[in-house]
């Protein structure tokens, strides 16, 4: 035999219904404190009929029915089902399956049943005897319980002993049997004393007999002459009622006639109410279907204004995109004219060079040398400028460097918080780091993470989120089930999952859009990928954002405390009216972080960027600086400095050149922006003509509803005018009810006045009735069957007269002294038969008593001797040596004595059990317990939190123990110890992710390990 399963509903924390399957020898069930997790040994004790509320921590036995949390109703019965494995006929059934099954109502009502068949307690418990199981066995023990079995009084510790043993079913027999003899002694003292009494009424009820005969022969001559002469009385008044009855019936036939037509016309005014009352209610609904009608028509005109405020905002980004068109237009003609500017100067300088070749090749030396001096002046000149410029591009290259040397550190900073999740709680960074080295899939990330804002809101997203910025996204409720699954492995705390596959969005119903100060929702305001919309219209879908405390404030009043909003600055006011703010710094927050991450990464971009330009006109400056030294040098060096003029000069056509190029570069790309401009103009019109299809059908869907509308108020008057003509026929149909009324009177007026005269001759005829009933109960008929034939009226007036003397004289007799005589006599003669009975009873049940007692101490000798040993061997494992063993108080009275526990830690000398510590009275009860598990195993067993006072060393050795007797009984354990849980061979989390409702999660640990190694 072994347990199947455990279903509960109802049962403490356990609302709905659950069940639970134990199908491995080994099952440990986890979860945090006030989980629930006790609630499952709970519902095994109380099903197998625990009447004790203490045992089941409560109160009173009320307390085991959920009561209700502030989002569930209490309910209003208890249920808990216990499914047995009877294939090896454990218990004396036919069954291969056994359930067990206990209901409680809140009414006080307590139901049993085996296999769906009502039974009662004691069946339950007669079933349970001597397996180890119910309420007295040692199938559920605790951590109370435990500590009981060494605390305990040595007295008290007896029925742990005795249910090993297996004589409990002998206890049970031989206290039923003793009862029995008890009650059999009662009754023998009862009967003897009635015998007594009865030996003391049988003569003088024997003289009151005799009497009461002769009493009964006079009585019945008396009878007959006196029923004879009423009965002829009685046919004399025949006559007189039969002609009075005629009368009376006449005048009764027409009031039956005015009331059936009075009761016609009440029917037909009650019709009529009938029918007003359905067109009322028919009214209500078409009220009822008005009203929402108009709703859908307000719903409908907010989602119209809401298109045309779409269209409006496509306009002006279409007229925006067109005047950021024609700016770059601009921009490029500039860019244009700039090349033309640019080829000018270089043909300009193909002029000057063409010159200069020409002058080298005709002119004198000396006749140039003034103009090469004003040259060599110019030279001067341009380098002084040259230097001022490269100095300038210098200290501007310093300033760059330094600030991007800021910014890149900065990034890297917040890069490396991004990177390490910081500012997230332990399990979210377990998470991730388990997700980005791919055992988890599926892991989009926290909340935080997949959201952005403008800096301006990024602080009220950040409120509004709350601790909901940590919960993480899954694919899959599966991929979330997995990962809560390794937080427990890697004891890395708790984190909230939000499946995309399930989550549900939220909406706003009661939106304050025309308050002031009102900015949108916060699901509104936030930025994310397109895939997460239902994630953040579930989280913000139903906040409000506001400008400030003021406006927060006036809109929460306006709408009775329903909103939930947060304004700019982080303040939040919950629905209900709690207040929740004070100073929050801006930019502090993971949104905020990655906001400035975003805008310092755009920063680094640019000061790139213009670190780069910089560099390059400083080289630019540098080149022209060297070259205008070069060509000084030249010039002072020797005249002939034409030649460095002309290269001088090519190398700024070359430079010009380059220049030209850069230019038609950025023109190109003006031109690309451009193209792309102009493929977002075509993407907005292509918006907007869906937004007007959208419009157009928007605008009919209201219409129609609108005629809907019109259609239903039709009918509501045409309703209402059936109403008014009803009401005018029930009017008419009241008038002439109350004529009828009258006429109906007048009749029973008269019918009253034959019925007097009725009455009168039934009152007589009545009077000489219940003469024959009163003193003889004869009726009429009955009275007829015994009549005589009077011979004289006064003759049978004097014999009766005679008779009541005689009756008289013999005073008042008891007649039911003749069938009491018969029935004390034969009473007597019976309870002397049964005193004799009872007296034999009384010898077989000592006989049966002696023999169940001395049967009772050769089994519980055997078994405790058993126990004994198996106790010493079990303490030596436990306690790695010493010595234990249990002693008797008073052999000689074996079934009634106590036990004593005597216990010798290793290295101590032998002590009472008073003297050890917390740990070590709680190791000893363990020892005794798996002490007689060994002798008498179990079918199975359940241990709450018992391993709670053990350490480490002693937790291992608690767990081995478990695995050696799992072969023989199966063990359901409820710890928090992980010696315990490493065990295991099914192991089951019960949690509260709803406050007040526990769940069960499991996990096979077995398979887990197989799919681990695949």
């Amino acid at each position: 035999m072994y347990l199947k399963a455990l279903e509960l509903q109802g049962f403490k924390s356990f609302p709905d219904k659950l069940a639970l399957t134990f199908d491995k020898p080994l099952t440990v069930i986890v979860g945090p404190n006030g989980s629930g997790k006790s609630n499952i040994s709970d519902a095994i004790l109380w099903v197998m009929g625990e009447q004790r509320t203490k045992t089941l921590r409560g109160g009173k036995m009320e307390d085991v029915i959920f009561g209700g949390t502030q989002a569930r109703p209490k309910m209003g019965f208890a249920q808990v089902s216990l499914i047995l494995d009877n294939s090896d006929k454990t218990f004396d059934t036919d069954f291969s399956e056994l359930m067990l099954t206990r209901r409680y109502y809140r009414s006080g009502e307590s139901e049993y049943y085996v296999n769906r068949e009502p039974v009662r307690l004691k069946d339950v418990t007669e079933l349970l005897m001597d397996t180890g199981l119910g309420r007295y066995g040692y199938s559920i023990i605790g951590q109370g319980r435990i500590s009981e079995i060494v605390s305990a009084k040595s007295a008290d510790r007896r029925e742990l002993f005795e249910e090993a043993a297996g004589i409990a079913r002998y206890r049970h027999r031989k206290d039923e049997s003793e009862r029995k003899l008890e009650r059999t002694q009662e009754n023998l003292v009862r009967i003897n004393d009635k015998l007594d009494e009865l030996a003391l009424q049988v003569d003088p009820l024997r003289e009151q007999a005799e009497t009461a005969k002769k009493y009964l022969v006079l009585r019945d001559e008396l009878r007959l002459l006196e029923v004879s002469l009423w009965l002829q009385t009685l046919d004399s008044l025949a006559e007189r009622t039969r002609i009075i009855d005629e009368d009376w019936e006449k005048a009764r036939a027409d009031a039956e006639r005015a009331k059936l037509e009075l009761g016609q016309l009440y029917a037909d005014r009650e019709n009529f109410s009938e029918r007003m009352r359905e067109k009322d209610r028919l009214s209500e609904r078409l009220r009822e279907s008005i009203g929402e009608r108009e709703r859908g028509c307000a719903a409908l005109e907010s989602a119209l204004a809401v298109l045309d405020n779409t269209q409006s905002l496509s306009l002006e980004r279409q007229a925006q995109l067109g005047a950021e068109r024609d700016e770059q237009s601009f921009r490029a003609q500039t860019l244009k004219r700039q090349i033309d500017e640019g080829t000018e100067h270089l043909s300009e300088l193909e002029q000057r060079r063409s010159q200069l070749l020409g002058l080298t090749e005709s002119a004198d030396a000396r006749s140039s040398l003034p103009a090469l001096r004003n040259i060599i002046d110019g030279h001067k000149m341009r380098l002084s400028s040259r230097e001022r410029l490269a100095a300038s591009l210098r200290e501007k290259s310093t300033a760059l460097t330094i600030e991007l040397g800021g910014v890149r550190s900065r990034v890297q900073l917040l890069s490396s918080l991004e990177r390490e999740y910081e500012g997230y709680s332990k399990a979210v960074k377990t998470v991730m780091r388990e997700a980005s080295r791919g055992a988890l899939t599926g892991v989009h990330g926290p909340v935080a993470n997949l959201v952005s804002a403008d800096e301006r809101f990024a602080l009220a997203i950040e409120t509004a989120l709350g601790s909901a910025m940590q919960n993480i996204v899954v694919d899959t409720q599966e991929q979330g089930k997995s990962a809560i699954e390794r937080l427990k492995r890697l004891d890395a705390g708790r984190a909230t999952f939000l499946p995309l596959s399930v989550i549900k969005p939220f909406e706003m119903k009661r939106r304050p859009d025309p308050e002031d100060g009102f900015l949108g929702t916060a699901f509104e305001l936030a930025r994310f990928d397109g895939k997460y919309e239902s994630v953040f219209a579930n989280l913000l879908g139903r906040v409000a954002v506001a400008e400030n405390m003021g406006d927060a404030l006036r809109i929460s009043k306006k709408f009775d405390n329903q909103l939930r909003i947060v304004t700019l600055d982080g303040q939040l006011i919950n629905a209900g009216g709690s207040m929740t703010g004070g100073s929050a710094a801006r930019g502090t927050g993971i949104i905020s972080r990655a906001n400035e991450l975003r805008q310092l990464e755009e920063q680094k971009k640019k000061l790139e960027a213009a670190s780069l330009d910089n560099a390059r006109e400083l080289r630019e400056a540098e080149r022209e600086l060297t070259l205008a030294g070069e060509e000084l040098a030249g010039a002072v060096a020797e005249m002939n400095s034409l030649e460095r003029a002309l290269s001088a000069l090519e190398s700024e056509s070359a430079a010009t050149s380059r220049s030209i190029e850069r230019l038609r570069e950025l023109f190109d790309s003006l031109m690309g922006d451009d193209l792309a401009r102009a493929s977002a103009l075509e993407a907005i019109e292509r918006e907007r003509q869906e937004i007007i299809q959208r419009r157009l059908k928007t605008r009919e869907e209201l219409d129609a509803a609108v005629e809907e509308c019109d259609r239903l108020k039709r009918e509501l008057q045409e309703q209402i005018n059936d109403r008014l003509e009803l009401e005018a026929r029930r009017t008419r149909s009241e008038k002439q009810a109350q004529d009828k009324n009258n006429r109906l009177l007048d009749l029973e007026r008269v019918s009253a006045l034959a019925e007097q005269k009725k009455l009168a001759a039934e009152m007589e005829e009545k009077q000489l009735l219940d003469k024959l009933w009163d003193n003889y109960e004869l009726s009429r008929t009955a009275a007829a069957n015994v009549r005589i034939i009077l011979e004289s009226v006064s003759g049978a007036n004097r014999r009766i007269g005679a008779l009541k003397r005689e009756i008289s004289l013999l005073g008042t007799p008891n007649l039911g002294a003749i069938e009491e005589f018969e029935r004390v006599s034969g009473r007597y003669n019976f309870m002397t038969e049964q005193r004799d009975d009872v007296e034999r009873a009384k010898s077989e049940l000592e006989k049966l008593i002696s023999e169940i007692s001395a049967e009772m101490e050769k089994i519980f000798s055997r078994e405790f001797a058993l126990i004994n040993a198996s106790f010493q061997e079990t303490f030596q494992e436990f306690f790695g040596g010493g010595a234990a063993k249990l002693l008797l108080d008073d052999e000689t009275d074996i079934l009634g004595c106590g036990i004593e526990i005597k216990v010798q830690p290793p290295g101590k000398a032998l002590t009472t059990l008073s003297l050890l510590s917390g740990g070590e009275t709680a190791l000893v009860a363990i020892a005794l317990y798996f002490a007689v598990l060994k002798v008498r195993p179990s079918p199975f067993c359940v241990m709450d939190e018992i391993d709670a006072a053990l350490d480490e060393t002693n937790v291992d050795r608690f767990a081995r123990q478990l695995r050696g007797l799992a072969d023989q009984t199966q063990f359901v354990v409820i710890t928090h110890r992980r010696g315990t849980m490493e065990e295991a061979d099914l192991l089951c989390g019960v949690t509260m992710r709803e406050k007040g409702v526990s769940e069960i999660i499991g996990l096979d640990l077995d398979q887990a390990t197989k799919e681990i190694e695949a």
